[in-house]
């Protein structure tokens, strides 16, 4: 019989925070529950888990093939009837595996999808949680994700229903392709709908400060150059402000490609979001990203726009022009109508909520 639910962990040059997620899946010692980890090069520390065990599935890259690549992996050969992302800084709850699963067992075949709250041990709360008037809402599209966290873990997917979708076309290697995993979801969301699950059972680990994708640096020793601890050394074909832009310009598209199956609100929510979302990460991008000398944000992000019109990532609508000009303008100004937009988006909001809690009950 399949396993209820594969817990999937793509990783690189972080073997001690890999092992620990893994191990918090294995210490469950239920046959329904089992994990499969990918790695994007050879790690010693990982190895011994490749022929360990039925329920833990290890490979591993010889070169670097990126992020995407290793996710992509990872979804084509799981066979569960459940998949779970789950980032190598994290894990799961090894005390309450069991209600996840007998949650997963009673699920209608209707339901795609499924988003889980993630609890942060450090501080002893959640690090992410639906509001409780929403956690039976059994959204289809659901204002074009917007309750969903960015986050990477916690993710539930009901794996015959990627197998309906293209996931290869949706892991396309680009800048603008930040979050796959949304995309993934949209489409599935498209044709199904979408439930949360609240109580705990993805646990948010320590933020690590190397290795992975996320990071310049790529190795635990190399950090030693960093002196000012506010400034995390993010990535910046990630994190910087041109690939900040080249995303929003990429999800844009993406909802716009999406609009005859989405609903005008769910649109309408979703655009806004990003137009806020993306704005706000540029705009602090230099806490993040160490700027090379003679970089501008709003150099990098003409450059976006110029780039996503050659990759064909621009959809050339309203509101990607609108995202455009905002830095064309002054700050005050810009500041001043995202303000404004955030007035908005909690408006539409709370009437959304409102509209969708009167019909549950």
């Amino acid at each position: 019989m399949k396993p209820v639910l594969e817990i999937i962990i793509p990783t690189f040059n972080r073997p001690k925070s890999a092992q620990k997620a893994i191990e918090s899946v294995l210490v469950c010692n239920d046959d329904r529950l089992v994990v499969r980890c990918n790695s994007n090069g050879y790690e010693s520390t990982l190895e011994k888990y490749r022929d360990l065990d039925i329920r833990v599935k290890y490979d591993s890259f010889t070169s670097n093939k990126g992020v995407l690549s290793n996710s992509l992996k990872l979804l084509t050969d799981t066979n569960a009837k459940f998949c779970m992302l789950l980032s190598d800084e994290d894990n799961i709850n090894s005390k309450n595996y069991k209600s996840i699963l007998t949650y997963l067992e009673s699920l209608e075949s209707d339901i795609k999808a499924v988003s889980c709250s993630i609890f942060d041990s450090d501080k002893n709360k959640y690090f992410w949680k639906l509001h409780p008037k929403l956690l039976e809402s059994n959204g289809d599209n659901f204002v074009a994700l917007n309750p969903i966290s960015t986050y990477m873990s916690g993710l539930i997917w009901r794996t015959d229903s990627l197998r309906t979708i293209d996931i290869k076309d949706l892991h396309n290697p680009t800048i603008g392709n930040a979050y796959s995993h949304l995309e993934i979801t949209l489409h599935l969301l498209l044709e199904g709908k979408l439930k949360f699950y609240h109580d705990r059972f993805v646990e948010k680990g320590k933020d690590q400060k190397f290795g992975g994708d996320g990071h310049s640096h790529k190795s635990e020793e190399s950090t030693s150059h960093i002196t000012d601890t506010k400034q995390l050394d993010l990535n910046p074909l990630v994190y910087g402000p041109g690939a900040r832009a080249r995303q929003f310009y990429y999800r844009e598209n993406i909802l716009n490609k999406l609009k005859p199956n989405i609903g005008f609100i769910s649109l309408c929510m979703g655009k806004l979001h990003y137009i806020i979302f993306f704005y706000n990460t540029i705009m602090r991008s230099e806490e993040t990203v160490i700027f090379p000398k003679n970089m501008t944000i709003k150099g990098e992000v003409l450059a976006a726009y110029n780039n996503s019109k050659d990759e064909r990532e621009y959809s050339g609508s309203i509101t990607s022009l609108f995202f455009t000009l905002l830095f064309r303008l002054p700050n005050l100004v810009s500041a001043t109508l995202i303000f404004s937009l955030r007035i908005l988006i909690r408006i539409m909001r709370k009437v959304y909520t409102m509209k969708l809690t009167s019909n549950l009950s």
